[in-house]
């Protein structure tokens, strides 16, 4: 004789599920690109740039190669430092790419008495036509050539969803990125000075002003 099934009784609330979960309005967590760092560096691929005037700032520039490194890094030179270290003017300029993950981009300028170069005018001229369309640069070994995009490639970035000028900077330098006194670690290097633990950056948060200090390399 077969044993007797006993029926399973559904839990009442067992088919009402929608008030277990909790909709933070800031998608699931996983599959939302969350912006930690900002790369400092020429784009490598198509991009666009801010239209907005604020989101791109001169300031001056140094720009460290440590030996064996592949790319160089850059510090953002403070008003009190300039003169002191050898910086170039620039304008720093934010540039998105077609995910719209940003970048900080130092475009260079010539400093007084110097002569202006291929490189720089043709990166300004590049930077200037991204504004309205998707572009690439392309280095032909004395200046970069710009190929557009073709039709469809990508909306316009929503530029609403970047963070604040002020953000990007914070992410792109980092608390050791602003050049502001003569203990900074790269500049005791710079003259040759000794290093200790003392001879650290100052931190972002001890003044506002780190992207009005007018540009990069």
């Amino acid at each position: 004789m077969a044993d007797k099934v006993t029926p399973l009784k559904p839990v009442p609330d067992a088919g009402d599920l929608d008030d277990l979960w909790i909709d933070t309005g800031l998608g699931d967590g996983i599959t939302t690109p969350t912006l930690l760092t900002v790369p400092v560096d020429k784009p490598r691929n198509f991009f666009r740039v801010h239209p907005n005037i604020k989101y791109r700032r001169h300031t001056e520039i140094y720009t460290y190669k440590p030996e064996g490194a592949i790319k160089p890094q850059y510090y953002i030179v403070a008003k009190p430092m300039r003169g002191l270290i050898k910086a170039r003017p620039c304008v720093l300029v934010c540039c998105v790419y077609r995910d719209g993950s940003p970048r900080l981009w130092p475009i260079s300028f010539p400093r007084e008495g110097e002569n202006d170069s291929e490189a720089w005018v043709s990166a300004r001229a590049a930077a200037k036509i991204a504004i309205k369309q998707w572009v690439r640069i392309e280095w032909n070994g004395r200046a970069y050539d710009v190929r557009p995009a073709q039709e469809g490639y990508a909306p316009a970035p929503d530029w609403e969803k970047l963070p604040s000028w002020d953000e990007l900077v914070k992410r792109g330098f980092g608390v050791h990125g602003i050049m502001r006194n003569e203990t900074h670690s790269i500049y005791r290097e710079y003259i040759g000075a000794p290093i200790t633990a003392e001879n650290s950056a100052t931190d972002l948060t001890d003044g506002t002003d780190a992207a009005d200090d007018g540009a990069a390399v």
